[in-house]
């Protein structure tokens, strides 16, 4: 339910939000399970199994041996009353299983899948009530999208084997069944199936925490498997509420492919407004300490103008820190192969102490000016492009890659960009002399 409530997916009816056709917990409704078990062995069609554990084991172990089908052998079905009273003493906590149909076929129309037919001989009397008097999910899915008048039934298409036995029990209560609709199943990268224990790509709380979007996340569950029929990737989930039908669902396999979901996840990152995008990366940059606990109005109106400078580049929620660390600490370091390459050239010293005395006396800190002052710095020395930007934004960032270097400096300010160059041609004139 947390990863229901997270992508924001609520419910009209059920579990925390009650109804008209609860309860909707299985231990709650024993009682209804119990009277539509006693009304199949009225109508003969369940019956009581006193075998044990280690007689079903044992079972088993024959079959596998012999290479025969492996399933209950029915010993139980038609028991006399006597041998019924006698099992009856000797194991009083019996359970409840369902007399299949031994000859003909079960056929069914899936939307998926289309028209299907399984050979009764080989269908398993399975058990509907356990021995402790709870249900089995073949059981309780029935009775309850009955009594709870589910239309549709859509689930994976590892249920299809199983669904002859709901269209049986369907059948044998004289109800009409639902439409079934299966799902592929989810493959990993390796086109092996998904595993909902063994990979960690499976589990909701990790992409919460990572910072995935929950529009995003809904947008790759949606289309993975799904198609509208458009040559479309991005969908809001207004679009998806509008085009999503279960025609559209595919019949083969789909792949929990983690690059098209984070493909998806940057391009929802850069349709958030501003403001909105802030708000999400409050929490991340508090716990590493960039924003107070209680941020202030200066500090908020800060962040707001850093966010349009990172959007476009941001994909993770969690990578924000990195991303912004610069604009929030002065004593970072330099990234050593960007060092090596901009920072201990020659004229690197005087080309940042140039650009520094051209910034220092500007009255209007504007992207304009702080450009025009760079590469006048630069010009003076013979120098131009890359020759001083480069130098320039390892100076004031630590980092050859980044936002617009003159967009970043005017919201880091004057006062910290000027400080910045100077501390770091002092660096380069150290490296210099130390080689």
């Amino acid at each position: 339910m947390l990863s229901l409530r997270w992508m924001g997916m609520d419910w009209d009816e059920g579990p925390e939000v009650g109804g008209d056709y609860g309860p909707y917990f299985q231990s709650q409704r024993l009682d209804i399970y119990k009277k539509y078990a006693q009304e199949l062995m009225d109508k003969g069609r369940a019956y009581k199994c006193y075998c044990t554990k280690e007689r079903l084991e044992e079972l088993r172990k024959y079959q596998a041996s012999n290479k025969l089908p492996i399933g209950y052998d029915r010993r139980c079905r038609d028991l006399s009353s006597a041998e019924r009273a006698r099992l009856e003493r000797e194991c009083p906590e019996p359970v409840i299983r369902f007399a299949m149909n031994l000859e003909g076929t079960t056929e069914f129309d899936d939307l998926v899948r289309g028209h299907l037919s399984f050979d009764n001989a080989v269908q398993d009397d399975f058990v509907i009530i356990k021995s402790d008097g709870y249900p089995t999910y073949n059981f309780a899915n029935v009775v309850d999208d009955h009594l709870m008048r589910i239309t549709h039934v859509i689930r994976g298409e590892e249920f299809i084997s199983s669904t002859p036995k709901h269209v049986q029990m369907y059948e044998a209560f004289g109800w009409t069944p639902p439409i079934w609709v299966s799902v592929p199943l989810i493959l990993d990268e390796q086109r092996r199936k998904l595993s909902k224990r063994s990979d960690t790509q499976t589990r909701f709380v990790s992409y919460i925490e990572d910072g995935y979007l929950p529009d995003a996340m809904l947008n790759f569950l949606a289309t993975m498997g799904w198609s509208s029929g458009e040559d479309k990737k991005v969908y809001t989930r207004e679009e998806l509420i509008e085009k999503f039908s279960l025609e559209g669902i595919s019949a083969s396999a789909a792949v929990f492919d983690l690059a098209r979901l984070n493909d998806i996840q940057g391009e929802h990152v850069r349709l958030l407004s501003v403001d909105d995008l802030a708000n999400r990366l409050v929490p991340y940059l508090q716990k590493v300490g960039y924003i107070s606990s209680s941020p202030t109005n200066q500090e908020l109106e800060y962040l707001k103008r850093i966010v349009p400078l990172i959007q476009p580049r941001l994909t993770l929620l969690k990578d924000a820190p990195y991303m912004v660390a610069y604009f929030y600490q002065d004593d970072f370091e330099y990234e050593e192969k960007g060092a090596k390459k901009y920072l201990a050239l020659e004229n690197t010293p005087a080309l940042l102490e140039a650009v520094a005395d051209k910034l220092e006396p500007l009255q209007q800190w504007e992207c304009e000016t702080i450009e025009q002052a760079v590469r006048s710095a630069g010009a003076s020395l013979g120098l131009e492009g890359g020759k001083v930007t480069h130098p320039v934004r390892m100076a004031v960032t630590g980092r050859t890659a980044g936002p617009g270097l003159f967009e970043l400096m005017q919201v880091i300010g004057k006062e910290r960009c000027v400080m910045r160059l100077r501390r770091a041609a002092e660096w380069s004139r150290s490296q210099l002399t130390n080689c």
